[in-house]
């Protein structure tokens, strides 16, 4: 079976957003501008209109996120990439600020869901980071309560493996329907 993957968001430049970009301005401003050509359409208007358009995005994204979030607890593990190596980590996530909290650092973001798993994918200065979020099932809020709720690799490790404790979000499906 072929994975299913729908990009949530993603800020990172690509050659296609660019053309798709450029071909939006040429039809939407040409004559007003005077552009006889797409590549006539200076980097700095490519970049803006990015900028713009990666703003409505991720202001969509985040109110999805922002109502999703406060249904119930989640668990993020994944990895953050430093200088010396990645290390790995774990976060409980309780809301939408609690996820910003993880991500603010980095300067490029791509979110995933492939398959139902929730994947964030990002970089910054010092390397990439890769996280995946589950949903804690009733058990796993349990298990988790009666840890405090720690930042425990061996919990953390026995709540994501387990689909007892954890269950895949499917956030594109709860959110948009699958789109």
């Amino acid at each position: 079976m072929k994975p299913k993957e729908i990009i949530l968001y993603d800020s990172y430049f690509s050659l296609e957003k660019d053309r798709d970009i450029r071909e939006y301005l040429f039809d939407a401003c040409a004559d007003e501008r005077g552009w006889k050509t797409k590549e006539e359409i200076p980097d700095s208007r490519i970049i803006e209109e990015q900028a713009y358009q990666d703003g409505i995005l991720w202001n969509e994204l985040k109110d999805n996120l922002e109502s999703y979030f406060g249904n119930n607890y989640y668990l993020l593990t994944g990895y953050f990439g430093s200088w010396h190596g990645n290390l790995e980590g774990g976060n409980f996530i309780r809301s939408f600020k609690d996820l910003l909290t993880v991500i603010q650092h980095l300067d490029d973001i791509r979110m995933i869901d492939r398959n139902g798993h929730f994947i964030i994918e990002g970089s910054h200065h010092d390397g990439s980071d890769r996280y995946e979020v589950k949903r804690l099932t009733r058990k796993g809020y349990e298990l988790a309560g009666s840890y405090h709720f720690a930042k425990n690799r061996n919990l953390h490790h026995t709540l994501m493996h387990n689909n007892f404790y954890t269950a895949l979000p499917h956030f594109a499906q709860q959110i948009y329907g699958g789109r």
